[in-house]
């Protein structure tokens, strides 16, 4: 019990790992645990009580490996790693493969998951209501002689994930899957329910396709009708364009002696309008000009008469003194 309870140790230190979010250290102890296993299988095969302890070293680090590879960024290699881990996808416990499969499909990767469940499917055999895991490779590597047995359920679990997950997910596939219904060895009240809810499926995929295929076949027509329309206006607006020419790009012909000369009537109204401006321009210049003359003669007139003004004024400069003589006889 030695090797068996250290190996329980080592697994659930990776699941200690797993909860606390360390993916790289709980990828890199399930992998070794497992590598572990398989080299000690022997030994750990006389330790465990029955196959089912086995079974449950092999389920727990499995379980623990597919569900730090996410957390690694690396879900999208799940399918591949337990080919290398375990080898034989015999060897993989069922619930190991399902959770593997999921992880890996919902980010969105199909890589190798028909492939895998195809192969787990060939080495399943049905036999007194319960599937039985009849591979070679398993006694190679040096599994227990009894054979791995699945309940119903389980295997049901595989069957609608690989029908449903993997094959109906796309509309050309359902067919695929009602035939693989119809001939996979399934207890016959599974066989009826699973392709009753297969047909549905079918049914309301092809509705589906068909309402796309009408809306996109309107969608088609009423941008032609749209198209048209467009091009029945344009034509429009060139007729009419053409029917009335703007009257500035008719041409007014002069004639000089025997040279002809061809001038748009446009050209011809812009330089008249510019001789207007010129005219009304140079009118207020000259007015300007008028103005402020008329100002500078009037002020030059103001000053020249107060000068004549202020010079013209005589003074006496003996009246100061007279008036003190005055006042000094008195």
């Amino acid at each position: 019990m030695e090797a068996t309870d250290g190996i329980w140790v080592e697994i659930e230190r990776s699941e200690s790992y797993l909860v606390s979010s360390m993916y790289e250290e709980a990828e890199s102890l399930s992998s070794s645990t497992l590598k572990q296993i398989f080299g000690d299988i022997d030994v750990l095969s006389e330790e465990a009580v029955g196959d089912h302890q086995l079974h449950d070293l092999l389920e727990s680090s499995g379980m623990v490996l597919v569900q730090s590879l996410p957390g690694l960024g690396r879900a999208d290699e799940i399918v591949n790693v337990l080919r290398q881990v375990f080898g034989e996808v015999a060897a993989i416990p069922l619930q190991v493969l399902l959770t593997g499969i999921c992880l890996q499909i919902s980010n969105g990767s199909y890589s190798g998951v028909r492939e895998i469940l195809e192969e787990f499917f060939s080495v399943c055999v049905y036999k007194d209501n319960h599937y039985i895991v009849d591979d070679a490779g398993l006694s190679i590597k040096g599994f227990p002689g009894e054979k791995i047995s699945l309940g119903i359920d389980e295997y049901m679990e595989a069957v609608e994930l690989y029908t449903f997950g993997v094959l109906g997910k796309d509309s050309n596939n359902v067919g695929l899957a009602i035939s693989w219904a119809e001939k996979a060895a399934l207890p016959e009240e599974r066989r009826q329910g699973l392709l009753r809810r297969l047909h549905s499926l079918l049914s309301l995929k092809s509705a589906n396709v068909q309402e796309a295929a009408s809306f996109e076949e309107t969608s088609y027509d009423v941008m032609n009708t749209n198209k048209s329309l467009a091009n029945d206006e344009v034509d429009c607006v060139l007729k009419l364009s053409k029917q009335h020419e703007p009257w500035s790009s008719r041409t007014l012909s002069l004639r000089l002696g025997n040279t002809r000369f061809s001038i748009s009537r446009g050209k011809v109204a812009l330089s008249l309008v510019g001789l207007i401006i010129c005219y009304a321009l140079k009118r207020k210049r000259a007015g300007s000009i008028l103005i402020i003359r008329r100002q500078m003669e009037s002020t030059k007139k103001a000053i020249v008469d107060f000068w004549k003004l202020a010079f013209s004024y005589q003074v006496n400069p003996l009246a100061a003194i007279q008036s003190i003589q005055s006042t000094t006889t008195t």
